[in-house]
């Protein structure tokens, strides 16, 4: 089994339609994960990029909303269980990678 790293963007709240985040549904959908889940890590509400030392940070459409850790045989099962992430909901996307063991 290889672990990925799901990095959730987008914002969870719209400002025409109020908040978009079910905390439910996000639980509902770990608990769904069962041992695949290696660890839950975190929504954010908030995130900037900064682009580069010399400047200051600013806002995007795709900011990071949180993160989670999944194992999984391959890119292919990492991607399906990506692809019922609440996320998708909140009119957010995720980014999918694979860690790579830098134990020595």
């Amino acid at each position: 089994m290889e672990r990925y790293l799901i990095v959730y963007r987008g914002s969870t709240v719209d400002e025409s339609e109020g908040p978009l985040h079910d905390a439910a549904r996000w639980d509902a959908w770990f608990d769904s994960l069962g041992s695949a889940l290696v660890e839950r890590g975190g929504l954010a509400r908030s995130s900037v990029e900064v682009p580069s030392r010399l400047r200051g940070p600013k806002l995007n459409s795709a900011s990071l909303s949180g993160y989670s850790v999944i194992s999984a045989v391959d890119f292919n099962a990492a991607v399906e269980v990506a692809e019922s992430c609440p996320i998708f909901d909140e009119k957010g996307s995720v980014e999918i990678a694979r860690l790579i063991d830098t134990a020595g």
